[in-house]
């Protein structure tokens, strides 16, 4: 056994409160980074049309929330969807379930460094300095390490760093995006409404399910509260109240800012700067803060820093949850003996950070490398939520003819998120991504593909 560690001894309990669960909830779901780096290929993608997305995004969320807090208020358990599957009976499901789930949080933690990467080139960029690869590796070796600084050391304390990087970032975007309302107006920009329809959308669906992909991945993080079950007070009533209140707050922000930014410059001069590695998000700080854009710069890296700080917990504790009941090799079920935290498979979990963040940036550039890895996560992150609609389908199977408030729960609301999420998975991964080509398109299918079928093999090798 490693020093310092010791076997199934468990997480700290009762140490998060609903402040704190609801913090780490929006800061998975990062109201500034959904911005900077969701909003550009969104834009480029379907234009004027880019709130409708992230609308859709939203209502194709609803459902699947609904079922993580029915399933959370029932049986909290740090493993989530892997968990609930299991309690199914359907044992070898859940071994695949429980590997989607990790791979899910494990591509969002990989996107952060990447992420953390691209903006220090901008922020370079902003001070007069010409960025490189080897600046690039210097942002994602930064991220890995301050961010497991924080998380190796206890829950506690990356709630706290947290929180901290939530309110910094908060002020900026609300900041960046006042200043577009009230400045384009005078540059002849008038705002409407047409962005929330879908004629706004020069190339139609197509445009919008493209976009979708990133509308998507905005609200993917919500869950990471169902992973704190062993480390919060009244599981059963606290992690379902946080969830709710951590959608509705990012969701009501990032719609409204989304709508603003649309306004802020054309979709030809934004293709301009991507196509050239630079974040649109950036380019638009630029134009209206002028110096003052690498306060963009510098929030996104600490945003980058947050999730990944929250990432980092979801997928510990749901690999340590799988090696506890004996669905992943046991070592990542060792805990630190001071800090109670997953020490083990946090030492996998940022090593496949760094080493993917770099490898693929070497063979596609900075920014197409998150283009490349926030499609990935979406992809299992649709998975992980088609696994828990069932899992909410089948638990409560007993009751959901009881009375009608009981088959509007546990019958439609799953099968209306099941429905949803299928339809995206198939429309924006399997039609619209494969008409991409191979480099960000069918490479990325292609890799999704071959994980889902390993998660088979490790699931049935028993």
């Amino acid at each position: 056994m490693e020093t310092g560690t010791t076997e199934f001894k468990g997480l700290k309990s009762n140490v998060i409160g609903l402040v704190g669960a609801v913090t780490l909830g929006v800061v998975m779901l990062s109201p500034a980074m959904t911005i900077y780096a969701n909003f550009g290929p969104s834009f480029l993608a379907a234009e004027k049309a880019a709130p409708l997305i992230f609308v859709w995004a939203l209502i194709a969320t609803l459902p699947t929330a609904i079922s993580y807090v029915l399933l959370s208020n029932k049986y909290p358990h740090s493993g989530s969807a892997a968990h609930w599957i299991k309690r199914t009976g359907l044992h070898k499901l859940a071994r695949w379930a429980g590997w989607m789930v990790f791979f899910y949080y494990l591509t969002n933690f990989i996107i952060q460094p990447i992420d953390a990467g691209v903006f220090l080139n901008d922020f370079l960029k902003s001070a007069g300095y010409e960025p490189n690869i080897y600046t690039y590796i210097v942002g994602v070796l930064s991220c890995c390490a301050w961010t497991a600084w924080i998380v190796y050391r206890g829950i506690s304390l990356s709630i706290k760093g947290a929180l901290v990087f939530l309110l910094f970032e908060s002020v900026v975007v609300s900041a960046l995006c006042m200043t577009v309302f009230f400045v384009a107006p005078h540059h002849g920009v008038q705002f409407t409404t047409e962005g929330f329809h879908m004629n706004a959308s020069p190339t139609g669906f197509s445009g919008l399910f493209r976009g979708l992909i990133f509308g998507m991945l905005s609200f993917c993080g919500f869950d990471v509260i169902s992973t704190l079950a062993e480390e919060t007070k009244m599981p059963g009533k606290l992690i379902p109240r946080a969830t709710m209140i951590a959608l509705a707050l990012f969701g009501a922000l990032i719609v409204v800012s989304i709508w603003v930014l649309t306004y802020a410059d054309t979709s030809e001069h934004l293709k301009i700067i991507s196509d050239a590695g630079g974040m649109p998000i950036s380019e638009i700080a630029r134009v209206y803060w002028g110096k003052g854009a690498v306060f963009v710069s510098i929030t996104a890296i600490t945003s980058a820093l947050g999730i990944a700080i929250a990432t980092a917990i979801g997928s510990s504790r749901v690999l340590m949850s799988m090696s506890r009941e004996g669905d992943a090799a046991k070592t990542y079920s060792k805990l630190h003996s001071t800090y109670q935290v997953p020490w083990s498979a946090m030492h996998l979990i940022f090593g496949l950070g760094v080493s993917a963040s770099i490898v693929t940036a070497l063979f596609l550039g900075p920014y197409q490398t998150f283009v490349w890895w926030g499609t990935t996560s979406t992809f299992f992150a649709m998975l992980t939520y088609l696994i828990v609609n069932i899992a909410n389908i089948i638990l409560f199977r007993s009751i959901i003819f009881k009375n009608a408030n009981s088959f509007f729960l546990h019958a439609v609301i799953p099968v209306i998120g099941i429905v949803l999420d299928g339809y995206i998975l198939i429309e924006s991964f399997f039609i619209e991504l494969w008409k991409q080509g191979w480099a960000t398109g069918q490479s990325v299918i292609v890799f999704d593909l071959l994980c889902a079928i390993l998660g088979v093999v490790f699931a049935f090798r028993k």
